[in-house]
């Protein structure tokens, strides 16, 4: 992205226009390397982000919602000592270089007038912001100490600007011309944007396209061309810039301009401000990383679950593999009272005739010696009653953890079924019901439910599922005589039509039998079944997990999943 100091230099000048005056009145962090400032400026109020994140530095005005920690980190106990209820001065940047400068009006406890200024250096893995005070550093969000090759950034310390890179400043105008005539190759636009200071790769390109209409531009080009009139050319883009926020899109959002960038030729959304263009870009880049995230979180915690339960399904399966031979032990302990007239003592085995098969066909039994016959014979009663009990024990327990292991499948195909953010609440409030995931929040009280997917079509209204919690509430909810939808041995949102006593025409029922099939584990299939009923028929017993039902009552129809959305 061109987050180079041609944009952060533009971004501070429409900061500087739109907030210079304001009020601070609430400072938070929401996340480690994240600052936001509520302000308070011509009557209105404004949410200033400031991202030092590794990923997402930047600096704009910004309309989304971030909750803040219950405890609030040190570097915002910091700021708001120092800056709550300051004023903003100015927003200014290092010329040339990716540090953006918030000057703050303040007042100390014997309200004496004061100047901080937060440094906010938007360098990659490298941004930082530092509030400095009198040149001295106050604090910064990322401390380090003075070790070979980097800045000491602590309490304290003198604040030092990052070392310059080894390029040329556009406002050297004898160095920019000389730099410019002696070019040879055949990449101008690359060659800018190692020579100058302060420019993306794009940026540079943009301004060689904008001269010279054209993409590749070689040496011959720029030695026909009059030099002054291109550094001319550089410095007013750069300095004169007339904005046309942008953000380009490729399979989703690529990247964000301060202008419209006519070298890149993608499809783009245009904004009213920098900040709407960038803040827009980072809200989707942040929620493709925190949805990505989630379900990653989700899914490895079905994973755990699943793993402890195919291993206690395991022991019950060997248990009962163990009792393979109880009938055996019964059999030789009546086989041996049956002869005790005929054993004698101490003997380690006997053989006698097994009158439970055709013909009394010889069996051998083991015996122990130490024992009579007639104990011999209690020991086998015995430790057959303890298979029989252990038997008894197991196969509900392998029963209800088949149930589990079909349960969690289930969870896993909802999980792939999430498509935005919006859909991954509850399945993570299911799991949290569960036992599955660990409450990382305060739960909110009188928190409102997820909505339902929602759809009206002939002038009936459609509700679907998004997840096993949603599910079983819709069902639970419908009327007697709505038509429920589900597909054929997939899992699959429930579908609800809200019926007129019972009667659903046909197009309304393949309208929302597509949908049922696009919301379902078979959705990149041509052809899905999806069973239909009317809600009277469908039943969840007390005890089954959450999205299961049973039905009966049912029709099938084949259809092609479509989500119907335009």
């Amino acid at each position: 992205m061109p987050q180079d100091a041609f944009t952060i230099y533009h971004t501070a000048k429409e900061l500087n226009y739109k907030l210079k005056n304001a009020r601070i009145d609430r400072i938070n962090q929401p996340e480690k390397d994240t600052v936001v400032f509520f302000v308070r400026t011509n009557n209105k109020n404004e949410k200033l982000i400031i991202s030092a994140n590794a990923e997402n530095a930047r600096v704009c005005l910004t309309d989304c919602q971030k909750e803040a920690p219950l405890q609030a980190p040190s570097f915002c106990m910091l700021l708001r000592k120092h800056l709550s209820h300051a004023v903003i001065e100015s927003f200014s940047t290092i010329p040339y270089e990716r540090i953006l400068t918030v000057n703050f009006s303040t007042k100390n406890e014997m309200f004496e007038s004061g100047v901080k200024t937060l440094y906010v250096e938007i360098m990659g893995k490298y941004s930082n912001m530092t509030l400095v005070e009198n040149g001295k550093i106050l604090g910064a969000v990322k401390q380090s100490q003075s070790i070979e090759g980097l800045r000491p950034i602590f309490p304290g310390v003198k604040y030092v600007l990052p070392a310059p890179q080894d390029k040329i400043e556009l406002s050297d105008q004898t160095l920019s011309l000389n730099a410019i005539e002696n070019f040879t190759g055949s990449d101008f636009a690359n060659y800018i944007f190692n020579r100058f200071k302060g420019l993306a790769k794009s940026t540079a390109t943009e301004i060689v396209y904008r001269f010279f209409n054209k993409h590749d531009v070689s040496e011959s080009d720029v030695k026909n061309i009059k030099i002054t009139d291109f550094y001319k050319h550089f410095k007013d883009f750069y300095e004169l810039c007339n904005y046309n926020p942008c953000v380009c899109m490729e399979d989703g959002i690529k990247d964000f301009y301060v202008t419209d960038y006519l070298s890149v030729p993608l499809k783009k959304s245009y904004y009213d401000s920098i900040s709407s263009a960038i803040d827009n870009f980072f809200n989707f880049k942040e929620s493709k990383k925190e949805f990505s995230e989630k379900i990653r979180k989700l899914t490895d915690a079905v994973r755990a679950k699943e793993k402890k339960v195919r291993k206690k399904y395991q022991i019950a399966l060997e248990k009962i593999i163990a009792c393979e031979d109880m009938q055996n032990l019964r059999i030789y302990g009546e086989l041996i009272i049956a002869n005790l007239y005929r054993i004698e003592s101490g003997k380690s085995e006997v053989v006698l005739e097994n009158y439970y098969t055709e013909g009394m066909k010889p069996i051998t039994v083991k015996m122990d010696p130490l024992l009579s016959p007639k104990e011999n014979a209690e020991k086998y009663f015995k430790k057959y009653d303890k298979e029989k009990k252990t038997l008894n024990a197991v196969k509900p327990q392998v029963k209800e953890l088949e149930e589990e292991l079909k349960y969690l499948q289930s969870l896993y195909d909802e999980i792939d079924l999430c498509k935005e953010i919006y859909d991954i609440t509850e399945v993570e409030e299911e799991l949290i019901g569960e036992g599955i995931l660990k409450s990382g929040k305060k739960e909110k009280k009188n928190k409102k439910p997820t909505p339902y997917r929602t759809y009206q079509f002939n002038g009936y209204e459609i509700f679907v599922g998004r997840n096993n919690l949603q599910n079983t509430r819709l069902t639970s909810s419908a009327e007697r005589n709505d038509m429920w939808l589900h597909t054929k041995d997939y899992h699959s949102a429930h579908v609800i039509i809200k019926s007129r006593n019972g009667v659903v025409p046909d197009e309304v029922l393949l309208f929302a039998a597509e949908i049922c099939a696009y919301y379902s584990k078979a959705s990149a299939s041509d052809k899905v079944p999806v069973d239909y009923t009317l809600k009277k028929y469908v039943k969840r017993p007390a005890g089954l997990p959450l999205g299961m039902v049973y039905y009966t009552d049912n029709k099938t129809i084949l259809v092609t999943p479509n989500n119907h959305l335009k």
